[in-house]
């Protein structure tokens, strides 16, 4: 068990949190687009 900890732990070909912060802001950036060429505004969503 140890040695699986071991490998998991030295293996760098993973998704880094870099790469995360990346993909959450490009997502963030389509839907914004995406809600904002469909002409709704936050109020209109929240009520």
């Amino acid at each position: 068990m140890l040695q699986i900890v071991l490998r998991f732990i030295r293996d760098d070909a993973g998704v880094t949190p870099i790469e995360y912060g990346l993909i959450a802001a490009i997502l963030t950036i389509a839907t914004t687009v995406a809600v904002s060429a469909a002409g709704y505004s936050l109020a209109d969503l929240v009520n």
